[in-house]
C-alpha cells in the first residue's frame, strides 16, 4: 500500500510513503537603494570613522569587548534606522552626537588615561573646542588653570588637573 501526499512542507510517517515536495524558487536578495534624503558618502565616511574610534577605544578601556556589529546596531537605533546607509540627513547629527557621547563617557572613566594613548590629546582638543565654539573665548580655561594649578598651558597639567579643567569647562555655560 502507498500513500501519495502533494503540497509544500508535508511530513508523513509510515510505510511506503511518497512525499511530493514542490521546489521553492531561489530567494532573491533585497537591495535597498538609499534616496537623496539619506546621508551622502562623506557623512557615511565620517560616521564610519567615529564608529571605528568608538569600538577601538571601548575595547582598550572596557573588559567586555564591543563588536562593530553591536556598535552599528546602536548607532542605527539612535538615528531611528535599520542601516547606516538609510540614516536621513536630518538625523545625521543625532547619530554622530550619540557616538561622540559614548566616546566621551569612555574617556571620562578613571582608567582611561592609562589605557587610551590619545587621552591627553583628545581632552586638550575638547577643552579648546568647547572654549572657542561654545564659550566664545579660545582661552576660557586659562584663568582657571592659573588660579587652581599655577600653570599657563594645558600641556603642563597632570592627568587629574586636566580632567578637572575639562569638567570645569564643560559645566560652564
Amino acid at each position: 500500500m502507498s500513500i501519495k501526499v502533494k503540497g509544500d512542507g508535508n511530513t508523513v510517517a509510515g510505510r511506503d510513503v511518497v512525499v511530493n515536495i514542490n521546489q521553492h524558487p531561489a530567494r532573491q536578495k533585497v537591495v535597498i537603494q538609499p534616496g537623496p534624503e539619506c546621508i551622502d558618502g562623506q557623512q557615511k565616511l565620517e560616521l564610519k570613522e567615529l564608529c571605528y574610534e568608538w569600538v577601538a577605544l571601548h575595547n582598550n578601556i572596557k573588559k567586555r569587548p564591543l563588536t562593530y556589529g553591536a556598535a552599528w546596531s546602536r548607532i542605527n537605533k539612535a538615528a531611528g534606522q535599520t542601516s547606516y546607509a538609510l540614516i536621513l540627513k536630518e538625523d545625521f547629527s543625532k547619530a554622530t552626537a550619540y557616538v561622540k557621547r559614548e566616546i566621551a563617557k569612555l574617556r571620562n572613566m578613571k582608567s582611561a588615561p592609562r589605557k587610551d594613548d590619545q587621552w591627553r590629546v583628545k581632552k586638550i582638543g575638547a577643552i579648546k573646542a568647547r572654549s572657542t565654539k561654545n564659550l566664545g573665548d579660545p582661552k576660557a580655561y586659562l584663568a582657571y588653570i592659573k588660579k587652581n594649578f599655577q600653570q599657563e598651558s594645558l600641556a603642563d597639567l597632570s592627568h587629574d588637573e586636566l580632567q578637572r579643567t575639562y569638567t570645569y569647562i564643560f559645566n560652564k555655560k
